[in-house]
């Protein structure tokens, strides 16, 4: 779950995951943050998996959503009661399907959708999800940025990603490791031999955040970080690899000409 504050002034909240064990912490988090009761303009679902929308009612009764985002592929978890509680509020609220090679600014915030609906990938349910670069922008050139990939995999950026945009374009200050730490977005079905990185290589970040609890996946995979750290350059501190496992919630900052984060 992101929580994001635009240069527009407004809130938006990317994926949840609001179970038993967390709600406290993360309900008493978001209104120290924003204030019991502030709307959150868009509830932005990478893809309708029910760890990525678990809990957005109980969000929705503290701090009222105005719309969804999303990119309109049902997932593969419709069978479940998170999807059936997340396509009510999806109903009652309005939803706004965001189509890839596409952008959006608020204020001196830009969404960049590099990734959503897929036709040459329409058999991996993985690569119709959102995945979105965020800048913040500096008068003309990008002063930093993230990119908060879902659970995209090798095949999104090799195959689709990689194609529609160039290594500038992808280029990105911090990196939101994809599904968790899995080694999916690295290990492409196609090649038994090597594992993909041109993607990390073009993204280039300077650090890689995973964002993962327990659970019985075995998330995140032992040679995915082991890449994640290969291919980040590291912050000022040497910095390359932070879990949510181990360092709990973290806030990230874009700036004119840099970044900041650190733990809550």
């Amino acid at each position: 779950m992101v929580l994001i504050e635009a240069t527009n002034g407004k809130y938006y909240i990317c994926d949840c995951n609001v179970m038993n064990d967390n709600e406290d912490r993360v309900l008493k988090y978001v209104a120290d943050v924003i204030g019991i009761g502030t709307s959150i303009s868009s509830f932005i679902c990478t893809h309708r998996d029910a760890d990525h929308i678990r809990g957005i009612k109980k969000i929705h009764e503290y701090f009222p959503i105005q719309n969804i985002w999303e990119s309109g592929h049902p997932g593969t978890t419709t069978d479940s009661n998170e999807y059936k509680k997340y396509m009510d509020l999806r109903r009652k609220i309005g939803v706004q399907e965001k189509k890839r090679l596409t952008r959006q600014d608020l204020g001196m915030t830009r969404f960049r959708y590099l990734s959503a609906k897929d036709e040459r990938l329409e058999k991996n349910a993985n690569a119709q999800g959102l995945v979105i670069k965020i800048e913040h922008w500096n008068k003309n050139s990008i002063g930093s940025s993230t990119i908060l990939t879902g659970d995209c995999d090798a095949e999104t950026w090799r195959y689709s990603i990689m194609k529609d945009y160039s290594s500038y374009d992808l280029k990105a200050s911090i990196l939101m490791a994809a599904h968790h730490g899995s080694d999916s977005f690295f290990d492409d079905p196609a090649d038994t031999k090597n594992y993909y990185t041109s993607h990390i290589k073009a993204i280039a970040p300077s650090m890689t955040i995973v964002s993962v609890g327990n659970n019985q996946h075995g998330h995140p995979d032992k040679k995915a970080i082991e890449l994640y750290e290969k291919y980040s350059k590291g912050s000022k501190q040497g910095n390359k690899v932070f879990t949510t496992q181990k360092k709990g919630t973290m806030r990230l900052t874009l700036k004119d000409d840099g970044w900041s984060l650190s733990v809550v």
